[in-house]
């Protein structure tokens, strides 16, 4: 397989846990809320009526079933598609290598948004691409600076077809481009040639209930949408689905064919089920309200630790799984780790969303899963690892 030469990004240990550690690193949804006594029974009664389909081979497409859960999902946010559209993956991660195999060649250049998701730079480095990080101004995404962007690289023979981007509740900030830019984005990608890639797991958890219109809504044949059932659903389904430019479906078709060789009918068809019986709406509802709650909690607790005007810097985010600690002075926030663990708390350094060492002075902490009891408890040892990391 060709690859970049370069060393991929480096995807640091999120889910595992040790005794008495108060994990803020993976982002882990909080399964309490699932109704799981309903989804057993559902379970078995696919299994026992229809197990020699569920359990056998299947195609690489979505399972027709399965097609109305999906299409729910993205309406809300302003999405549409088809069957004829989607591809089906074993959740996004899959979904971008496939992206960065079938719609590049090796060497390209895909542009990417910046802090980036690391599993992102990871897939596109193995597929063999070189990653330039976008400009952002205050309100995100610049347009303008894209468009210099790619006249730069263009004369400079560089080749550049792909950009990627987070821009819902975005995964490590929690910042979302508002709906004004995402116009203006559409309008410079279509005047560059520019594909899309929108990786969209959080964009239906505002703590609000609002929704922002997604790229895809915006321009269907622009965008190559990657969706997810891991955050609104649960990750151990290993589902999700790529809905693509119909011109460009197959490709991604035939590349995750040769990935899995068939999705998972059980996963799919447990999906199809839910949603045919019970809707999403009271789900993504209980995990809004949810993890509204653990976000103020933890909003709450860095503001008694660490104080505003401090050496920390952090919005409290609308939506997702985030928040994002920055250094005012710039300090590298690797030193931080090992104190952390000595204190018993854990969190993902910024440099690992950074895709040329950019954004070491920042750090990622997660709520969604840290036990709301346990929550101010591990902002006072972040807090304590801060101060032995600064004197140290």
């Amino acid at each position: 397989m060709w690859t970049d030469p370069r060393p991929t990004a480096e995807m640091p240990q999120l889910f595992e846990r040790a005794d008495d550690v108060i994990s803020f690193a993976g982002g882990l949804p909080d399964l309490d809320l699932l109704p799981l006594e309903e989804i057993s029974a559902q379970l078995s009664r696919l299994v026992r009526v229809g197990g020699r389909v569920a359990l056998q081979y299947s195609t690489p497409h979505v399972a027709t079933s399965l097609v109305p859960a999906i299409t729910d999902l993205m309406a809300r946010e302003g999405g549409r598609t088809t069957a004829r559209n989607l591809v089906p993956t074993g959740g996004s991660q899959m979904g971008l290598l496939a992206v960065g195999l079938s719609l590049a060649e090796p060497g390209e250049t895909v542009l990417c948004q910046t802090p980036a998701y690391p599993g992102a730079a990871a897939a596109f480095r193995t597929a063999g691409l070189t990653l330039r990080a976008v400009p952002e101004d205050a309100h995100g995404l610049d347009p303008e600076g894209l468009r210099d962007t790619v006249l730069r690289l263009t004369a400079e023979g560089r080749t550049t077809r792909l950009l990627y981007c987070n821009p819902t509740f975005q995964n490590p900030t929690g910042a979302t481009l508002s709906a004004e830019r995402r116009v203006r984005l559409m309008e410079v990608a279509q005047e560059l040639g520019l594909l899309i890639i929108e990786d969209n797991p959080y964009g239906l958890l505002g703590f609000d209930g609002r929704t922002t219109p997604t790229l895809q809504g915006l321009d269907p044949e622009r965008v190559v949408y990657l969706g997810t059932f891991s955050k609104v659903f649960a990750p151990g389904l290993r589902c999700g689905w790529i809905a693509a430019p119909e011109h460009l479906a197959d490709a991604l078709r035939r590349t995750t064919e040769v990935m899995t060789l068939s999705p998972s009918p059980l996963a799919q068809a447990a999906l199809a089920t839910f949603h045919a019986r019970t809707g999403w709406t009271g789900l993504i509802d209980g995990y809004r309200a949810a993890y509204r709650e653990r976000r103020d909690l933890m909003s709450d607790a860095l503001e008694s630790a660490l104080g505003r005007g401090g050496d920390w810097h952090w919005e409290r985010p609308c939506g997702g799984f985030y928040l994002w600690l920055r250094h005012r002075d710039g300090a590298d926030t690797a030193r931080f780790a090992a104190p952390a663990a000595a204190h018993g708390v854990s969190f993902v350094p910024g440099s690992h969303f950074g895709i040329d060492g950019e954004h070491a002075d920042a750090l990622r902490l997660c709520f969604s899963n840290a036990p709301k009891e346990r929550i101010a408890e591990g902002v006072a040892r972040l807090a304590a690892a801060f101060r032995d990391g600064t004197s140290g």
